[in-house]
């Protein structure tokens, strides 16, 4: 049977947490009879759980209808902080997950809850796990090294943004939930499958030659923004609904397969529902 690491969080004494340094090499990871130990993570998920009695996370995190006011993020950041090998907090309270060497990164990487959180993928072939950031209250994902963020990208909170400049890059789906959702897609064979926004605003740049080649979405946006300006890109369908939708097919081809506007106002590339 496959087992699940658990990092245990305790808030009894969130006052100490501030001065806790983040050094991940030495996480202490419990075990689901309670007890604890120092472990390698295993190949399934890293599971962070938050003992019952905490403070509520607000704004992406745990919501909580009571919650007068948000969490403070400088002083949780330390415990709550994400490990993918090498991370650390800044004074705002950001967690910051750095895969700087070629390869590294391989497992999942799974942000904090209710706080920043920032993936920066600038070696070759690293985050090759997937990234799930749905719990954060806000998310950078920054895919720059070549041949970088292969698996499925999830993210949420209040804005998300997801930078695709490497070439090859984020070859898996990009699912963003966040009210705000910025999706770029700016090198040679970047954002292979489908992309798709449920926020508030949603904004995909397919740059790249042959950029979102699957289908790109957004179904209730106030606001969606698509420029298809890479040659060859977005070889499937761009699909909009909401309030209004701007799609710029000015790649040499793009939008091969269509353009579907059910917004309330559709401008650029005329559409054709099929």
């Amino acid at each position: 049977m496959k087992k699940r690491l658990i990092v245990i969080i305790a808030f009894a004494s969130i006052g100490t947490l501030a001065g806790a340094a983040c050094s991940f090499p030495d996480v202490t990871f419990g075990t689901e009879d309670g007890s604890t130990s120092e472990a390698d993570a295993p190949d399934g998920d890293a599971v962070v759980v938050v003992k019952d009695g905490a403070a509520p996370l607000v704004d992406g995190g745990r919501k909580d209808a009571d919650a007068a006011t948000r969490v403070d993020a400088a002083a949780v950041c330390p415990a709550l902080c994400a490990d993918a090998g090498v991370g650390k907090c800044d004074d705002a309270g950001t967690c910051t997950v750095t895969c700087g060497v070629d390869g590294t990164c391989i497992k999942p990487i799974v942000c904090p809850e209710g706080i920043p959180c920032v993936v920066s993928c600038t070696g070759a072939g690293t985050c090759t796990g997937h990234i799930d950031c749905q719990t954060a209250s806000s998310c950078a994902i920054n895919c720059v090294g070549d041949g970088s963020c292969t698996s499925t990208i999830r993210c949420a909170g209040d804005a998300c943004k997801v930078g695709c400049v490497g070439a090859g890059n984020c070859t898996a789906p990009i699912i963003c939930t966040a009210t705000a959702c910025d999706i770029q897609c700016t090198n040679t064979d970047t954002c292979a499958k489908p992309i798709s926004c449920t926020g508030d605003s949603c904004i995909v740049n397919c740059a790249g030659g042959n950029a979102c080649a699957s289908t790109v979405s957004s179904t209730v946006a106030n606001t969606t923004k698509v420029s298809c300006t890479g040659n060859g890109s977005c070889k499937m369908r761009v699909g909009c609904k909401g309030a209004s939708c701007n799609v710029n097919c000015s790649g040499i081809p793009s939008c091969d397969g269509g353009i579907c506007c059910d917004a309330g106002a559709c401008t650029g590339t005329p559409a054709m529902c099929l």
